[in-house]
């Protein structure tokens, strides 16, 4: 039963991976790219962890929005109080952990080099809940860095939102 389980727990994984590239390969973009790179052609970001992995995914994002990433541009968007945490919201009847919480929360900030701020300091953040086996654990942890990634995307599609709102302010 066991082995059953891993299989089909890497299955469901490789389907939504799979989902995912079919997805992106679809013609589908995000909202405002073009746009983006018009309104906000440079941006500089800062943070106090700059090998986090979502600066990496924001990077990616703004990039393929054609932003130039540079530290001489006149906006900087900072990013701080990167937070991941990993919580049990449910037990099961033996009051082993059936059911886990993640969070990625950070604060974000955009400022330009006259002083001026076009956004104060925001908090944002995003949740994932996901079930657990201990007897699935190597299935469940490659399914945890999957969902990390999805939150990273998600978490970079939000910053540029933001972004894309004070571009009309400027």
């Amino acid at each position: 039963m066991t082995r059953a389980l891993l299989t089909r727990n890497i299955i469901s994984i490789l389907g939504v991976t799979l989902f995912l590239l079919m997805s992106s390969g679809c013609g589908f973009h995000l909202r405002g790219n073009s746009e983006l790179s018009n309104q906000l052609p440079e941006l500089f970001v800062q943070s106090d962890n700059p090998n986090a992995a979502i600066v990496s995914e924001l990077n990616r994002w703004l990039r393929s929005a054609n932003v130039s990433l540079s530290e001489s541009a006149q906006t900087t968007l900072t990013i701080s109080d990167i937070k991941r945490e990993k919580r049990t919201i449910a037990y099961d009847s033996r009051g082993k952990t059936a059911l886990y919480e993640l969070t990625l929360s950070l604060s974000i900030d955009v400022t330009q080099k006259t002083g001026k701020t076009l956004l104060e300091p925001t908090a944002i953040q995003a949740r994932q809940p996901y079930n657990y086996n201990e007897t699935d654990a190597s299935a469940k942890d490659e399914e945890q860095a999957l969902l990390e990634r999805e939150m990273n995307a998600a978490m970079a599609i939000r910053i540029i939102r933001h972004l894309e709102k004070l571009s009309f302010k400027r």
